[in-house]
């Protein structure tokens, strides 16, 4: 599941601090994902070319958008930048506009929703919600380590002292900054990826 980055990834991550921040976040859930998978004793069933996941509405939170606006025109090979570009402005689409040829084209800064929901037993099929029809094959929310990944985001939304982060994350501040990919305005990310 803990995937290491590209280095070009490692190199930006060390000039951009919100960037270095958002990593060491997906890192540490990472972690917390992993650990709880391996206490389940079940293999996952989600894998590479699986995006029945990607088929629907994807929150994330404004530092991950801003982690997601600088991955696609910064480390995406054109033609992938372009695919993109056109997803963005389909908005009638309910796939994740981030989704190319049944992959992710930002997987390595894919959102934290994307990262905590694994499935169990089989594939999900088209439009299946596997929380409704088999709960018991999704793993259950790692809780702790969400909370880890987001007190270490909090210093870029101005939360920097002890009371005021308790009070942040007990408040679920980063989680009140979350929208759906589909509802945000790409206009001008999609114009730049597709060089209007």
């Amino acid at each position: 599941m803990v995937s290491r980055a590209p280095p070009p990834l490692d190199a930006a991550a060390a000039k951009l601090p919100w960037l270095a921040a958002l990593r060491k976040a997906y890192a540490v859930l990472d972690a917390g994902i992993a650990q709880a998978v391996a206490a389940t004793g079940r293999q996952p069933a989600c894998q590479a070319g699986c995006a029945a996941c990607c088929c629907q509405s994807i929150p994330a939170c404004g530092l991950e958008v801003q982690g997601l606006r600088w991955f696609v025109l910064t480390q995406l090979p054109v033609r992938t930048g372009r695919l993109v570009g056109q997803a963005l402005c389909n908005r009638e689409d309910p796939n994740c506009p981030f989704l190319v040829d049944g992959s992710c084209a930002a997987y390595a800064l894919r959102p934290m929703a994307c990262r905590e929901f694994v499935v169990f037993a089989r594939p999900c099929t088209l439009g299946e919600s596997p929380v409704v029809t088999r709960p018991q094959d999704v793993l259950e929310l790692a809780a702790a380590a969400q909370r880890q990944a987001f007190a270490l985001l909090l210093p870029h939304y101005g939360v920097t002292d002890a009371s005021a982060r308790e009070r942040a994350l007990t408040g679920r501040l980063v989680l009140s900054d979350t929208h759906l990919l589909r509802d945000l305005d790409w206009s001008g990310l999609s114009h730049a990826l597709l060089g209007k």
